[in-house]
């Protein structure tokens, strides 16, 4: 599988270098008159280039910004629901553009954490998310529209590279109408297009502390019916921590071909290559003295029993991580109102990835995953009255071979599970947005999922036959209405619906010695969301985004471990329904630009999530808080940007951020660790941290661009950390990095 899709990987950069070499050779064209919707206008530091200029506005533009994650094109302040943009200006203005957190945290009501390693990043949105034990959970992650979370709503976010994004677009809240099997929302990464008259090819690089390097070839263009866009990238980083070595590579690329005037065909691959050491957690003693050591064992592991003095290293956990997927998106606009979209793919994924410290760590996983997609959106008037109904069809089907060995010193040792999983799910879905008056539209949808789970245990260990098969369906709904009285102030009201069914893995059987099997008593989480908002754009220097909300869920799915033996371990815990919780929450979004060089960008949240009726060994937790989420976390961006004279394109910016301490356990109460001292209330201490950021950008002649960066984060070498939720008395914190600093150039080739 890794020679496969090397190969493939190689083929498709020389298919995309060899295009964008083309397409530089032949004759210029004139630059388009149209500029991109939503970005400024460029104001170039040279010759005119087609490149988009420092200038450009950072983060949310004052002009209309086109949002695709609702499955329809709509204007951002037309939205009745909390959503925030990202341009790409922002993504890579000043960043190393490593991790999908570096942008993220930007859009409020998201919390987005750092764990091992640059591609590991625990998300949530609103809450939900933060059991995960890895990847993201209950958010729906898509790449140009397609889906990367899997059939059973898990995320790995290896192949998102953030050097081929032209925007994030963040939906905060509920979208199981739209996408199913998610609660919390949807995050999209619309891949850049080539432009006719704005081809270029770009390398950039970057380097940093504990031996980090990125280096990125980038090349894209478009003649009159095709555009191109490939990026290649590898990332060869030393670690913060003691065994924390991480290597990746991807490759992004879109390719799109236009049959006629009303239709086209886009190719879109994804590529993703990882390796990387996992360093594992630390008691909170040990991330206070020493946050850069690796893991402890601290007692005996399984199944040898090496003592409990045996370093972590010697165990070499670690993800091995490989992915493939090649997509066909073919649109047609058959009639001036009618346009039909349908979307295939094939996906395939090989996995070796040992763990520590317990029976079966060893885990090897061959995935093969297929689906298709069709949408057709309908915007003939109703009465007379503007209408835009859009009705589709997902299936993703998901078949994957599971083998579990015992982790002998890093080698694979005894077999312990061996499964084959087969999960499914298909959903209609129907939206209807009708305007009923200038200022006055009304938005209702509804949906019908089913997702199925099916476990072949091949190997029946100790004559247990842990094969089952779990059914689900739901049809969740959406309703709301947009209120505009004034042009500056759009009012909002929405209703919406989830159903999120377990992972595979949440679906970990605490009745089998192995955990093998599903768990015949584990239920899908399901919420009711209830939002009020408003949002608009005051003149050219203000645009804001205030949300109120209560989501209320029935059988919350939570983390839990029983200790250290048993099926529900420390290191591969089980989950279990709680009975109601309520998130309440307050988010707030302003982007204030007072002149044209200087931009103020925060981003507040306010979250009580609490459990209503949670009984956990006879115990009523209602009242207490869920753990793992800061009750305040603020983010502050002032960037100042050089328009004009001999340091036109300079730019210079500090950022700071600021959370609240949270709870690591359900009971909110003292733990003692496995040395014996407590730990701290068991609560993840808050924290600030300061980053500044500096850099230049400008045009050397008509046809070579320079950019050069710098930044230096954790300014005053805060020691933070990310805390795992129900650690059962096991090591809980993964330090974060220090005090870090970057540089890095690009330079680009363009032919107008």
């Amino acid at each position: 599988m890794q020679r496969c899709g090397a190969v493939l990987l190689r083929w498709l950069m020389i298919v995309s270098v060899s295009v964008g070499a083309g397409g530089l050779a032949q004759t210029a064209v004139a630059q388009e008159s149209e500029r991109r919707v939503g970005r400024a206008p460029a104001q170039q530091h040279g010759p005119e280039s087609g490149r988009a200029a420092p200038t450009d506005v950072p983060v949310v533009s004052m002009e209309p910004v086109v949002v695709t994650a609702t499955r329809s094109a709509t204007p951002i302040t037309q939205v009745p629901a909390a959503v925030t943009v990202v341009e790409q200006q922002q993504i890579l203005q000043g960043r190393p553009a490593t991790g999908v957190d570096e942008t993220l945290r930007y859009a409020p009501g998201v919390q987005a954490e750092r764990r091992f390693g640059p591609d590991d990043v625990r998300l949530a949105i609103r809450g939900s998310g933060q059991r995960a034990t890895f990847g993201v959970r209950s958010i729906r992650v898509l790449i140009d529209g397609i889906p990367l979370t899997e059939v059973d709503g898990q995320t790995r976010l290896e192949p998102i590279d953030l050097d081929a994004v032209a925007r994030v677009e963040v939906l905060r809240g509920p979208n199981s109408t739209l996408y199913g099997n998610a609660s919390a929302g949807v995050i999209n990464y619309v891949l850049e297009e080539g432009e006719k008259g704005r081809r270029y090819a770009e390398p950039r690089v970057v380097f940093g502390a504990y031996d980090f390097y990125k280096y990125r070839l980038k090349t894209a263009g478009a003649t009159d019916r095709f555009s191109w866009m490939g990026n290649y990238s590898y990332l060869d980083y030393g670690g913060y921590r003691d065994h924390s070595v991480t290597r990746n590579q991807r490759f992004l690329g879109k390719f799109k071909y236009s049959i006629d005037d009303r239709s086209d065909l886009s190719v879109v691959v994804t590529y993703g290559q990882l390796d990387g050491d996992i360093p594992g957690n630390l008691t909170m003693t040990q991330f206070r003295t020493n946050p850069r050591q690796q893991q402890q064992t601290l007692h005996p592991v399984p199944p040898a029993t090496f003592p409990a003095t045996t370093p972590f290293a010697a165990f070499q956990a670690a993800r091995r991580d490989e992915r493939f997927r090649p997509a066909l998106v073919y649109r047609n606009q058959f009639t001036g109102n009618q346009e039909l979209s349908l979307t295939g793919f094939f996906a395939t994924r090989d996995l070796h990835h040992p763990l520590c410290c317990f029976p079966g760590s060893f885990v090897t996983l061959m995935r093969i995953e297929n689906a298709a997609f069709a949408k057709y959106t309908n915007t003939v008037p109703i009465f007379g009255l503007p209408n835009r109904l859009v009705v589709g069809f997902d299936w993703q089907d998901q078949n994957s071979v599971n083998k579990n060995f015992d982790n002998v010193l890093g080698a694979p040792g005894a077999l312990r599970v061996y499964t084959q999983e087969r999960i499914n799910q298909d959903g209609f879905y129907a939206q209807d947005e009708l305007k009923v008056l200038e200022q006055v539209e009304l938005v209702g949808g509804a949906r019908y999922s089913q997702v199925r789970f099916k476990i072949d245990d091949r190997l029946k260990a100790g004559g247990v036959d842990g094969s089952s098969r779990r059914n689900f369906a739901q049809t969740t709904g959406l309703a709301g209405v947009r209120y505009s009285p004034v042009k500056w102030a759009n009012l909002y009201f929405n209703f919406s619906q989830s159903f999120e069914t377990p992972t595979g893995t949440e679906f970990r059987n605490p009745t089998t010695s192995t955990g093998v099997g599903l768990n015949p008593f584990l239920q899908p989480q399901k919420s009711s969301n209830y939002e009020v908002g408003v949002k608009g754009a005051v003149g050219e220097t203000l645009y804001y985004d205030i949300a109120v909300y209560r989501q209320h869920f029935t059988d919350e799915l939570i983390r839990f471990a029983t200790g250290f033996t048993g099926p529900c371990t420390v290191f591969s815990p089980c989950f279990r329904n709680a009975g109601t919780t309520d998130h309440d929450g307050f988010e707030v979004g302003i982007t204030y630009r007072p002149f044209r060089a200087l931009t103020f960008q925060t981003a507040y949240t306010y979250a009580d999530y609490r459990f209503r009726d949670y009984v956990v060994n006879g115990v009523q937790l209602a009242g207490r808080r869920l753990p793992g989420i800061p009750e305040h976390r603020l983010i502050l961006d002032v960037t100042y940007e050089q328009q004009d004279g001999p340091l036109a394109g300079a730019y210079a910016g500090v950022e700071w951020q600021y959370q609240t301490a949270y709870f690591v356990s359900d009971t909110n109460l003292n733990s003692v660790s496995p040395t014996g001292v407590t730990e701290n209330d068991r609560k993840n201490p808050g924290y600030t941290v300061t980053t500044l950021k500096a850099g230049y950008q400008t045009m050397l002649d008509q046809h070579w661009g320079l950019e050069l960066f710098g930044r230096l984060e954790n300014l005053f070498d805060a020691n933070y950390a990310f805390a795992t939720i129900n650690p059962a008395g096991g090591p809980a914190f993964g330090p974060f990095i220090g005090r870090n600093v970057f540089g890095g150039f690009s330079l680009r080739y363009v032919l107008m």
